[in-house]
């Protein structure tokens, strides 16, 4: 997926989710816990709590599928 707020192409902001309980999330999520390995998701992230705000956000999963934090890139 291209660098969505760099081509200014808005159709890639339908492909937003949770940092928390998306579903590309949850697929890292489960590789994390069968192959016990922490990994950084990158996700365009749409902030429910913030009026839908559309972020470009790495969230770390740890090896047992927690999620470890995230980062907004701005």
């Amino acid at each position: 997926m291209p660098f969505a707020f760099c081509t200014r192409e808005k159709q890639w902001c339908e492909f937003a989710e949770s940092a928390e309980t998306g579903a590309s999330v949850a697929f890292c999520q489960a590789l994390a816990c069968k192959w016990r390995m922490v990994i950084v998701c990158p996700i365009l992230e749409r902030d429910a709590a913030h009026n839908d705000t559309i972020w470009n956000t790495a969230v770390v999963i740890g090896h047992s599928g927690n999620i470890i934090g995230k980062h907004r890139k701005v």
